[in-house]
């Protein structure tokens, strides 16, 4: 299960990128989430917050705003870091029409107008915004998607 010290309406941002993350980079990125969530606050007030990398193509940031909510300010900052993180290694982490689908645990990226191309594979939705919907209906199959 993911994130579960987190309450279920938390805020989810999910970020795929339009390759294939290397393990050396891989290795960076999680030192840079964890600094960042460590550190992150919403005026001067820390939020409850974690990030992980998934499956060599996602990162994932949720925030439990049960006792300090995400303010404009800190959001902006995090999408700050995605995007310096995807400068550091050539990476766009904002082009929804990639999407990610997964068979047998092989993955691939695929342009969402070749998503009909693969009925039988699951695909990740990147519009998920909390985290129950993270826990349930992240990975779906591509036929029960709203993709397809």
């Amino acid at each position: 299960m993911y994130f579960p010290d987190f309450n279920p309406h938390s805020k989810v941002w999910i970020y795929n990128s339009d390759r294939r993350l290397k393990l050396s980079e891989q290795k960076i990125i999680n030192n840079e989430l964890k600094k960042f969530v460590n550190s992150w606050q919403a005026h001067n007030l820390n939020l409850k917050a974690e990030a992980i990398l998934e499956h060599n193509y996602f990162i994932i940031l949720v925030v439990d705003e049960s006792n300090v909510k995400a303010s404009g300010c800190s959001i902006d900052t995090s999408v700050k870091l995605i995007k310096s993180i995807g400068e550091r290694f050539s990476v766009n982490f904002f082009n929804r029409l990639n999407l990610v689908i997964e068979k047998q645990g092989e993955y691939n990226l695929v342009h969402i107008s070749d998503i009909k191309k693969y009925p039988q594979w699951n695909v990740f939705n990147p519009m998920i915004t909390d985290l129950s919907s993270l826990r349930e209906k992240w990975k779906m199959r591509v036929i029960d998607s709203p993709f397809f």
